[in-house]
Parts: C-alpha cells; sequence; structure tokens
C-alpha cells in the first residue's frame, strides 16, 4: 500500500508551508492557548500535595478533585463540540478559553474539599468545547499531507504547559501558607487577552487547505470563495424557533444522534477512541500522582517546587522528543503503509511497558530518571498521529463532533475516574487506613496501584492500535468520498 492514505491527485512532495491565508499566526495563538491550556490545568497538579495537606484531604480526596475536572470536561465536549460544528468555531475557541481562565482565577478562593471541587468542575465546563472546535479550525488551515506534523508541533505546547503549571505550581505553593492560590490567580488572567486574539482570526472554509493543495497539485489556479457565513437557522433563531425551543432542542439532540451514529461506523474512529480511553487512563493518572509520588519520604522526599520543575522538565524534554518523532515518522511512514498513524501509536505503547515497570520499581534518583525519560518519550508518541488519523478518517462536516465524541468516551472510560480509583486503591494497600499519606509515606503504597492499574491498560492500548491499524486507508478515501460530494453539493446549491 504506497498511496492509499494520500488524497487524491496529491504526491508526495506537497509543498510544506501552508496554502491557507493566515495559517502561521493562526498556528501561534492556537499554540499559546494550547501553552496555557495545560498551564491551568496541571497548576493544580503541581500544588496539590500542599493543598492536600492544607485542606486536610487524603489521596482518594485527591483523586475525586481531579476526577471532578476530568467528569465534567468530558460531558460537555459532546455538545459543545457538536456546536462548534455548525457555527463558527474560533467564536467557540474564544468563548471556551474565557470561561477556564475566569474558573482558574476562582480556584483561589476554595477553602474546603466543596468548593475546591466545584471550581474544579467550571474549569472543566471552560476547557471542554475548546479542544474539539481548535483542533477542527486547526485542520483546516493545514492539508492531510502536513496535518500530522501541525498537530505534533502543537501538542508539544501542551508539554510546557505542563512544566509552567508543575513548576509553578510547586514553587508557589511551598513558598507560604496559602501560597498556592496566587498561582491560580496570575495563571488565569492571561487567557482573557489569547481569547479576544482568536475571536479575531479568519474562520476558514471546512476542508479548505486540502481542497487548496488538490487544486494546486491538479494545475488549476481558481480562486476558491471565502467561507459562507453560517445560516442564520444555526445563529440567531427565527421568532418561531424562539417560540418552539423545544422543537428546536428535539431536533439537534436527533441531529447529533445521528451524526454520532455515523461516526462509530468508521472502524479506524473507533480503534482510536479504544486506544486513547487506555492512553488517558495512563497519562490521567501519572500526571496526577507523580508530583505527590516524588515528595514521599519512602520514595524520593523531593520538596514540593523541586518536584514540579523534575516532572515538568522531564516531561518536557522527553515528551517534545516523542511527540515530534511521532508525527514525523507517522508522516514518513504513511507514504508507504496508510494504517501507519495508528500502528505508530500502537508500538510506542508497547514499547512503553518496561520502561515504566521498572521507573516505578526504581529505588535511586538516577535510575528513576533515565527510566522516566524513556517513558515519557514513549507515551507522548501517540499524540500527533493520533490526532491526525482522527481527522484524516471523518468527513471535514464532522470533525468536532468526532473529537468531542472521541473525549467524552475517552475521558468518561479512560482518565474521568482513574485518579479517584488509583487513590482508593493506594489508600486501600496502606495498612494504617490512610495516615501513611498524611505523614507523607505513602510512596509504596501509590507506586504499587499505579502498577496494578497502568501496566495493563499500556499493554491493551499497545495491542488495540498494532491489530486495529488495517482499517485506516479504506476509512480515508471513504471520508474523501464523502467530503467530495460534499463540495458538488455546495457547489450546486
Amino acid at each position: 500500500m504506497s498511496d492509499v492514505a494520500q488524497p487524491a491527485n496529491v504526491d508526495h512532495h506537497a509543498p510544506r508551508k501552508p496554502l491557507t491565508k493566515g495559517a502561521r499566526s493562526v498556528f501561534w495563538i492556537m499554540f499559546s492557548i494550547s501553552l496555557l491550556n495545560y498551564l491551568d490545568r496541571y497548576v493544580f497538579n503541581g500544588s496539590v500535595n500542599i493543598i492536600s495537606q492544607e485542606l486536610n484531604f487524603d489521596l482518594s480526596q485527591t483523586g475525586l478533585v481531579s476526577s471532578a475536572f476530568l467528569i465534567v470536561y468530558t460531558l460537555c465536549a459532546m455538545p459543545v463540540g457538536y456546536w462548534a460544528d455548525k457555527v463558527k468555531r474560533k467564536n467557540v475557541v474564544a468563548l471556551c478559553v474565557a470561561v477556564w481562565s475566569i474558573a482558574t482565577a476562582l480556584t483561589a478562593l476554595a477553602t474546603n474539599f466543596t468548593t475546591l471541587f466545584l471550581a474544579r468542575m467550571l474549569l472543566g465546563v471552560g476547557e471542554a468545547g475548546y479542544f474539539p472546535a481548535g483542533t477542527a479550525l486547526l485542520s483546516d488551515y493545514y492539508s492531510r499531507s502536513q496535518r500530522s506534523r501541525t498537530m505534533s508541533s502543537w501538542s508539544t505546547a501542551q508539554l510546557f504547559g505542563i512544566l509552567i503549571g508543575l513548576g509553578i505550581g510547586g514553587v508557589v505553593a511551598g513558598l507560604f501558607f496559602g501560597g498556592w492560590r496566587l498561582a491560580f490567580v496570575f495563571t488565569g488572567i492571561p487567557g482573557l487577552a489569547l481569547a479576544y486574539l482568536v475571536w479575531r482570526v479568519r474562520e476558514p472554509r471546512r476542508n479548505e487547505a486540502d481542497e487548496e493543495e488538490m487544486a494546486l497539485q491538479a494545475g488549476r489556479s481558481e480562486i476558491l470563495p471565502e467561507p459562507p457565513q453560517p445560516s442564520p437557522a444555526l445563529t440567531e433563531p427565527t421568532t418561531e424557533k424562539a417560540q418552539d425551543w423545544r422543537t428546536s432542542l428535539l431536533q439537534g439532540t436527533q441531529d447529533l444522534w445521528k451524526c454520532c451514529s455515523v461516526l462509530m461506523r468508521i472502524r479506524t474512529l473507533v480503534v482510536l477512541i479504544i486506544m486513547q480511553i487506555f492512553a488517558f487512563f495512563v497519562l490521567g493518572v501519572n500526571t496526577n500522582f507523580l508530583s505527590i509520588y516524588l515528595q514521599q519520604k519512602d520514595t524520593f522526599h523531593f520538596s514540593s517546587g523541586l518536584a514540579g520543575i523534575y516532572s515538568g522538565g522531564i516531561i518536557v524534554i522527553a515528551g517534545i522528543g516523542g511527540t515530534l518523532i511521532g508525527g514525523y515518522a507517522s508522516d514518513i511512514l504513511n507514504r508507504r503503509h496508510a494504517g501507519a498513524r495508528v500502528l505508530v501509536c500502537g508500538i510506542g505503547f508497547l514499547l512503553c511497558i518496561p520502561a515504566y515497570f521498572f521507573a516505578i520499581l526504581a529505588d535511586s534518583v538516577p535510575l528513576f530518571t533515565v527510566f522516566f525519560i524513556i517513558t515519557a518519550f514513549l507515551l507522548t508518541i501517540y499524540t500527533g498521529p493520533s490526532t491526525a488519523a482522527m481527522q484524516d478518517v471523518v468527513p471535514a462536516r464532522l470533525r468536532s463532533t468526532a473529537l468531542a465524541l472521541s473525549l467524552l468516551i475517552g475521558h468518561l472510560l479512560g482518565d474521568a475516574f482513574a485518579p479517584t480509583l488509583v487513590g482508593i486503591l493506594a489508600t486501600n494497600f496502606d495498612p494504617t487506613g490512610g495516615q501513611h499519606y498524611r505523614q507523607s509515606m505513602a510512596g509504596h503504597e501509590l507506586g504499587a496501584a499505579l502498577l496494578y492499574t497502568c501496566i495493563p491498560a499500556l499493554i491493551l492500548a499497545g495491542l488495540v492500535g498494532v491489530l486495529g491499524a488495517k482499517w485506516m486507508g479504506r476509512d480515508i478515501q471513504a471520508a474523501l468520498d464523502t467530503d467530495e460530494q460534499d463540495r458538488l453539493a455546495t457547489a450546486q446549491a
């Protein structure tokens, strides 16, 4: 299979520069938003050990607070993603960025478990719609031949956000009692400026970059029209619809259900979602508990600041390498094997298993560091290829909905309850019923809980990716055929 994964009439030497006007500036705005997204999210992870001590949480409550964000994030992603396929995606991104920025700042006011739980839920509402809408927006600025590399480069922003979030959260929280509150205030404010910037960008036509590239390769020079404005039915309801909002809501629910039914018949999408469930589980519990694990006296007894900087730094160094190599390798292999993007993900997870096992069992900082770097490198290989693969096999008009559906299922079955599960498991492993954590001596129990849950998840993610790569070529062709039918129908209309 040599070229199955490429769009029709596009050769292997497609131009490296983006064709769509303004692509580079939009990329950097979205890069900054993605960085801030993960910074705001991981400030909590960097300071969670100090917050737990000040507010008197145990490991199970710490897991519950993390799950509060993920559950709301998961449930809101689907309707907001569907909405993004009907309106201007840049406006959805701008609104979501503004909401999560305000929620981050409000977290500083939390005084107990309940108020912190509610603040993290509000953060989940804001972040839910950004990723589906933002991914679909960026996908229409870059064609299929560049998409995996673009998504991988964009994904590195997440790693920088994790580094800064863990570092700021850990360092500021350790400065003085209640210091963690300042971290949430100052990391929430910049989002409002980025919300304005993305609101000002140009909304591309659906599938614009792919159409431009195919036109260029075919030697055509016609000027593609500007994207049409959304119809009034999708933006400003008429008087009749405003009077019968229940009918509109029912119709929207039925349309959403039909879209989901269509998407779940795409076998590669199902493979990616199943793989993502297990990947989210592993990534979710490790990013939530890594800082805590490093600070326990029976492991490495790091300070709060050192744990945040150390874990964030290694995640960035190894993660950038894994993310970029995964994207470039899958783009290169994609020229010869249609399922390369899914296959690369599966192989990365399988190779990660021994590295993760030896990292948790390591009893010295140098040994842990070596295996932790290898683990972070292999875990992040899947990021760009899986996102690009999902956009490749789904028709352009359903890309935001597809991302939202994958987030809904992936988070709900993957990491939404994972921190709670691991926290409860670690507490049950503690013969003192949770006192080890209050004495910062819960490293062994937490490590055991991570091994018992994450190793099986990595095995399943890897096998699903390797075995499920075979369907991608046919699914890409089906998506291309659907896009062409949609283009012709729009032209005739």
